[in-house]
């Protein structure tokens, strides 16, 4: 099968958690922490796939069957005309009724995850569409999580660069969150000149839903300067009033409620 390569996951994730020097900082690729910041990756494994079928001439999937790690929750992928709808079942009991999670059409066995991501003993899953771009948005994909609640799961959806197992979901405090990562341009810095800019926001996983939680940690939300070589300093390149209004073009995509992410809306025939 084909296997969906992140275009620049070999050059921002080289550096993560690696130490900087002998100063006791970690660089990670939206910013500096100190060795003792109590922040670390959340644990996600590939779901092992059951059945994968595609039609003959666009060989585009049609459904697929994929059990997570805890040998029990099912997810049942399919697609339609408009994008990919999602199902959760445990044995013959439906714990998600199908729910709409995106409008991007390849599929790649190897995006979708499992892990324990809200706090509770219930597998949760992670689900990785890419936009079918090339260049930068080699990048791009919309991530949904669905998570589990007393009865049963809630779909989530948020797109982003990125937003794989590895840099995205954190434990920051003991609490897990997912970092999303946007583009974006200022036409005159504080040099006089063009550039582009990646900005972080974070979000809270709890319960069945994210929350936007730039306050819970003081690196977010991050603007990093574009360039080739890897960086993770925040930029002097831009005044406050234009980081602002690169912080609120990063979230005008996001439908928030407050600042909880809307739930992705069910899957009527």
């Amino acid at each position: 099968m084909m296997r969906k390569l992140s275009l620049f996951t070999a050059v921002q994730f080289t550096a993560l958690l690696q130490l900087l020097g002998t100063t006791e900082r970690y660089s990670w690729p939206w910013g500096e922490v100190s060795k003792d910041s109590h922040i670390s990756s959340l644990e996600l494994k590939p779901v092992k796939w059951l059945r994968i079928q595609k039609t003959p001439v666009t060989d585009m999937l049609s459904r697929g069957d994929a059990l997570a790690s805890d040998g029990k929750t099912k997810l049942v992928l399919t697609r339609n005309s408009q994008g990919f709808v999602a199902q959760v079942l445990a044995g013959q009991q439906e714990k998600m009724s199908p729910r709409f999670c995106s409008s991007f059409a390849p599929f790649f066995d190897n995006m979708y995850h499992c892990g324990y991501l809200n706090d509770d003993d219930r597998i949760d899953f992670m689900l990785h569409f890419y936009c079918g771009g090339v260049g930068l948005n080699a990048d791009f994909n919309e991530v949904t999580l669905l998570l589990s609640h007393e009865h049963g799961y809630e779909a989530t959806s948020i797109q982003t660069f990125g937003g794989g197992p590895d840099g995205h979901f954190l434990s920051i405090e003991g609490k897990p969150h997912f970092v999303m990562k946007s583009f974006g341009g200022i036409s005159e810095c504080l040099d006089g000149k063009n550039h582009n800019f990646w900005t972080y926001n974070l979000f809270e996983i709890k319960d069945d839903a994210l929350y936007l939680a730039n306050q819970n940690h003081d690196n977010f939300p991050r603007t990093i300067w574009f360039a080739y070589e890897p960086k993770h300093r925040e930029t002097n390149l831009l005044s406050s009033e234009d980081k602002t209004r690169l912080h609120i073009q990063s979230l005008k995509e996001v439908s928030l409620i407050g600042n909880r992410v809307v739930s992705c809306p069910e899957h009527k025939p």
